[in-house]
C-alpha cells in the first residue's frame, strides 16, 4: 500500500486518472501526501482554508455540515478509492464541509497549488471532474429535497431502503448507530427509535441490537413515496 505503483494501481480506479501515463500519475503523486487517520479523528473542518483535494484509498470517511447549534447532518460518506472536497480545490475558497474518518482511513492529499499546477499540466483532471460534480449535485439536491418535503416517517423509511439496498443486505448496527442515522436525515436519536419501533411493530422491519433486516422494502418504498421499480 505504500509503494507508488500500488498507488498508482490504485489512483486508476478513479475514471478520468485512467488515461494518464503512468510516469504521469507518479508525478502527481509524488506532489501530494500520503497520510492516515484513526477512526474519529477529524481531516478537516468546513470553513478553514483550503484543505485540498483528497483521494480515499482505504477506510471510509464522513462529510459533515454543522448546524449553528452543533448539530450534524451527513451529507455524503465516501468509501475507497475515490475523490473528495473537490469543490474547493477548483476555487480556492473554504473547506465547505467538515470530514471525519469514520474507519482507520489512508488519504492522499495534493494542497490548492499544487491541484492547480496538476490542472495545467493535465487538463483531462478538470474535464474528469466535471460529471463528478454534476453526480454529486444531483444527490445532494435529492437530499435537500427529502429533507424539505418529506415527513421524518418517510424519511427514515428512504435511509432504510439505501442502508439496506433495498432490502437486499442487512443494516449493521455498529456502522449505522442511532446517532449516524439520525444524522443522515436531520432528525434526533430519539425520533429514530421511536419510528424504528413502529416499523418493526407493523412487520416492516426485524430488529436486533447488531442489525436491522427490511422484510418487506415495497411497504417502505410505498411509504417513501417510491416505485420500488425505478430504484
Amino acid at each position: 500500500m505504500s509503494t507508488f505503483p500500488a498507488l498508482i494501481e490504485r489512483m486508476k480506479r478513479i475514471t478520468h486518472f485512467r488515461g494518464i501515463a503512468d510516469r504521469d500519475l507518479l508525478q502527481i503523486l509524488r506532489a501530494g501526501q500520503l497520510k492516515r487517520y484513526p477512526a474519529g479523528k477529524t481531516i478537516f473542518m468546513e470553513d478553514d482554508p483550503c484543505f485540498g483535494l483528497c483521494v480515499l484509498f482505504r477506510g471510509e470517511v464522513h462529510l459533515y455540515k454543522l448546524g449553528p447549534e452543533g448539530q450534524e447532518n451527513i451529507l455524503s460518506v465516501i468509501k475507497p478509492v475515490i475523490m473528495f472536497n473537490e469543490i474547493a480545490v477548483i476555487d480556492g475558497g473554504p473547506n465547505p464541509m467538515t470530514a471525519i474518518a469514520f474507519k482507520n482511513c489512508v488519504i492522499w492529499r495534493a494542497d490548492y497549488e499544487s491541484f492547480q499546477y496538476g490542472l495545467e499540466r493535465f487538463p483531462s483532471l478538470g474535464l474528469g471532474l466535471l460529471p463528478i460534480l454534476a453526480r454529486r449535485s444531483r444527490r445532494l439536491i435529492a437530499k435537500y429535497a427529502n429533507l424539505s418535503f418529506l415527513p421524518v416517517r418517510e424519511r427514515v423509511a428512504v435511509l432504510l431502503l439505501e442502508l439496506s439496498n433495498y432490502g437486499q443486505q442487512t443494516i449493521d448496527r455498529q456502522d449505522h448507530t442511532i446517532q449516524q442515522m439520525a444524522a443522515h436525515i436531520a432528525t434526533v436519536p430519539v425520533v429514530i427509535s421511536r419510528t424504528l419501533s413502529g416499523f418493526k411493530e407493523e412487520g416492516f422491519i426485524e430488529c436486533s441490537r447488531t442489525k436491522i433486516s427490511v422484510l418487506e422494502p415495497s411497504e417502505l418504498a410505498h411509504i417513501a413515496l417510491l416505485e420500488l421499480e425505478s430504484m
